[in-house]
């Protein structure tokens, strides 16, 4: 398995999770205030006839889930979020730029961006960049043994 495939992944991520994070908080601020406004269907906790159930109750019990789920997903991101953070941080400002430049924010012509950039030619910026991605991949999971035979 080639950790550097789960790095870049995590990489090209980045931005969607950062955004994510914050619509999940704001959905979570929603649901959390839907929950004590949730409009109650018949007056008093008598169960509406036919399913057995308070409307109310069910529409509580589903508010709770999706804020459950969200939390966990939440809790997710931002654990992912602190692991990129950790593994860049370990890196030159030079690496950590050229990772920004091909895999955070990507688009065309990122070579070319670091080339002008850093007064360097096109095949030592991505000789920089695959070490960069090395340092970073181990930063997160460690440096990679070789597997024994």
């Amino acid at each position: 398995m080639d950790l550097r495939d789960l790095s870049t992944q995590l990489l090209k991520n980045k931005r969607h999770m950062e955004a994510a994070l914050e619509n999940i908080k704001d959905e979570l601020t929603l649901l959390e205030e839907s929950k004590v406004s949730v409009k109650v269907s018949a007056p008093g906790g008598a169960p509406i006839s036919g399913t057995g159930a308070n409307r109310y109750e069910d529409r509580l019990v589903k508010l709770i889930s999706i804020c459950d789920v969200l939390r966990s997903r939440r809790k997710n991101i931002e654990t992912n979020l602190a692991c990129i953070e950790r593994g860049l941080e370990t890196l030159h400002d030079y690496e950590r730029d050229l990772l920004n430049a091909f895999y955070v924010f990507g688009g065309k012509y990122a070579a070319e961006r670091m080339m002008s950039k850093h007064h360097k030619e096109r095949s030592t910026v991505y000789r920089d960049k695959d070490r960069a991605l090395k340092h970073f991949t181990q930063a997160l999971y460690g440096p990679e043994v070789p597997f024994e035979q």
